[in-house]
């Protein structure tokens, strides 16, 4: 059963202010600019909500027992559809296995795939990562 996170909405003044730094592109910062555009209106960058769902799937693993140390890897990320304004996300998360090995010591690597969906349950992204989990003190994973 998919781990299921809150809900973050993405106001005008959080996709402007995110593309300003790190994706200007009109649609991500005019409105009439976007309304001309091939998306028909503001709407996040996709980068926005990659390090949205990046902050949710950390939360989220957390809550569910899982302590989550860092990402150690996206083996895949695609966005499916765009984002507009006053738009929520939330992530789904799927566990899948434990490769063997972890680049930190004292924890182990879980696998999983992200469904970032929409208010309504659309998915608008999706992702797949592996993560670094913490052990605990007798070194046996924690779950």
């Amino acid at each position: 059963m998919p781990l299921s996170s809150e809900l973050i909405t993405l106001d005008k003044t959080a996709i402007v202010t995110f593309a300003s730094q790190f994706d200007p592109q009109p649609y991500h910062l005019d409105k009439e600019a976007a309304e001309q555009s091939i998306f028909g209106g503001l709407c996040a960058s996709g980068w926005h909500i990659a390090a949205l769902a990046t902050r949710l799937v950390n939360e989220t693993l957390i809550e569910n027992g899982l302590p989550f140390i860092e990402l150690v890897s996206v083996g895949q990320l695609k966005w499916i559809r765009p984002t507009f304004v006053d738009e929520q996300i939330s992530v789904r998360i799927t566990l899948t296995d434990i490769p063997h090995g972890s680049p930190i010591a004292e924890t182990y690597v879980q696998a999983f795939d992200v469904e970032v969906c929409n208010g309504d349950g659309a998915v608008v992204a999706t992702m797949s990562a592996t993560a670094a989990i913490a052990q605990d003190s007798a070194g046996s994973v924690t779950s």
